[in-house]
């Protein structure tokens, strides 16, 4: 037993140098960027084995396990080089060296996290934040931040991450495109950098009548009014819309644009003139002369005229007058008795005046009284001879003695029902001897004329 002790620490040198000998046989594994270095290194720690295989290293370069940490059991070293690593972010630069190869990484590393809508381009081309790339060159990234956009869309929001130098591309590139007629405020040229909330009002389509044609477009204008300015259409001077141009859009889209013009007329109206009898001592019974001639006036409207799409609508009167006033005509009629004479069939009359009248006739039995009567106005009996007439005249001329062409003297003596407005008289058959008549006639007065003679006949 004393002999065992004795050879105990012999024994133990023994087995750590055996340990020792075991430990510096085994191969070590060196990867260096994708290659592998097989070496025996009579080192115990990884900073001490890359230094026996000259791998030198930097401060930036990544050594799995660390530098200062014993060589691995499995015999595995891997370094990683830093490359240098050129960053542009919204337009500021950053360098620097990373072994990290994923573009997110390489952006943490210099101070900024990525979020959705950031945009990272290597070599002009966008990449996979997340993808790492390969190779051992200069990495030269280019990095777009979306910029947070809050947007009000027809009452609803939501915020948008995009970027772009202006509003328009920043919608644009984050899906909301721009339609014609769509209202953006602020305005679609805005720097996005200004921007950070806009309001969007979604354009409808409408149709617009207006001049006898329908004129399709889109508008996204609060009012009816607004929408018929966006299309060049504004109402002038009188003009009207359906609907109001105060009012919003119609469900419909539909938009009626009525053309109003007013014009002013004037309207002549003739006024007539009066005209009056005065006596004329200078002209026979039954003559007339005009002493002084009739004039019409001239009344005077002045009208307003509305129309509506070229239709007249209304017109209203806002004022009269008389432009020129009417000047009566005077007629002189005759008051003198002037005696004539005339050949006739029975021979020579002499007269004071002539008459045209109306003559009809009848006798006894043609009076339309259902039975023959020989009495008259006068008493005298009805035969051919008798003449009758209006009761007017019968008061003036009763018993008168006249003379009708293709008749032949009679004498005033009957009263009958006449024709309005005409000088009539009835001549008397008797049934013998009657003849009908139905025609005009120049019936004659004859003399001697009474003392005053009315010089207007009724």
């Amino acid at each position: 037993m004393r002999n065992l002790f004795r050879w105990l620490p012999a024994l133990l040198v023994f087995a750590g140098i055996t340990l020792l000998g075991v430990y510096f046989a085994q191969p070590v594994y060196i990867r260096v960027d994708g290659q592998t270095l097989t070496t025996h290194p009579l080192a115990l720690t990884v900073k001490g084995t890359l230094r026996q295989t000259g791998v030198e290293i930097s401060t930036e370069d990544l050594v799995i396990p660390p530098d200062n940490h014993l060589i691995p059991a499995n015999g595995i070293i891997e370094v990683h080089r830093a490359v240098p690593v050129h960053l542009l972010v919204d337009g500021q630069p950053f360098s620097f060296l990373s072994v990290a190869r994923a573009p997110a990484a390489l952006a943490h590393q210099a101070g900024f996290l990525l979020f959705p809508g950031d945009v990272v381009l290597h070599n002009g081309a966008p990449v996979n934040p997340i993808q790492p790339i390969g190779g051992d060159a200069p990495i030269y990234l280019q990095i777009k931040r979306a910029r947070p956009v809050r947007l009000v869309e027809d009452g609803g929001e939501k915020t948008l991450f995009a970027i772009g130098n202006t509003l328009r591309q920043a919608l644009w590139q984050a899906g909301v495109p721009l339609l014609p007629g769509d209202v953006l405020s602020p305005s679609p040229d805005t720097p996005l950098s200004t921007a950070s909330k806009a309001a969007l009002r979604r354009a409808r389509p409408i149709t617009i009548e207006v001049d006898g044609k329908d004129i399709q477009t889109f508008s996204a204008a609060p009012t009816v009014g607004a929408a018929l300015a966006e299309a060049g259409l504004s109402l002038q001077g009188l003009d009207r819309a359906e609907p109001d141009e105060n009012s919003p859009l119609p469900a419909d889209g539909r938009i009626r644009v009525v053309r109003v013009r007013e014009e002013i007329v004037l309207q002549q109206k003739t006024l007539p003139f009066s005209s009056t009898l005065q006596p004329d001592s200078s002209l026979p019974l039954d003559e007339r002369r005009v002493i002084q001639p009739g004039k019409y006036g001239v009344r005077v409207s002045r009208e307003r005229v509305r129309y509506e799409d070229g239709v007249e609508i209304a017109r209203f009167t806002e004022g009269e007058w008389t432009a020129a006033e009417p000047v009566n005509q005077v007629v002189g009629y005759g008051t003198q008795v002037r005696v004539q004479t005339a050949q006739t069939p029975d021979g020579t009359i002499e007269y004071y005046r002539k008459v045209t009248v109306y003559a009809t006739s009848y006798s006894p039995c043609q009076q339309g009284l259902g039975r023959c009567s020989w009495s008259t106005s006068s008493g005298m009996r009805l035969q051919k001879g008798v003449v009758a007439v209006t009761l007017s005249w019968y008061r003036l001329f009763k018993g008168a003695r006249v003379y009708i062409p293709g008749y032949g003297f009679g004498v005033i003596g009957d009263v009958g029902g006449g024709i309005p407005g005409t000088y009539w008289v009835d001549l008397g058959y008797s049934e013998e001897d009657y003849v009908r008549w139905s025609q005009n006639v120049e019936m004659y007065f004859l003399t001697p004329a009474p003392p005053n003679p009315p010089a207007i006949l009724p």
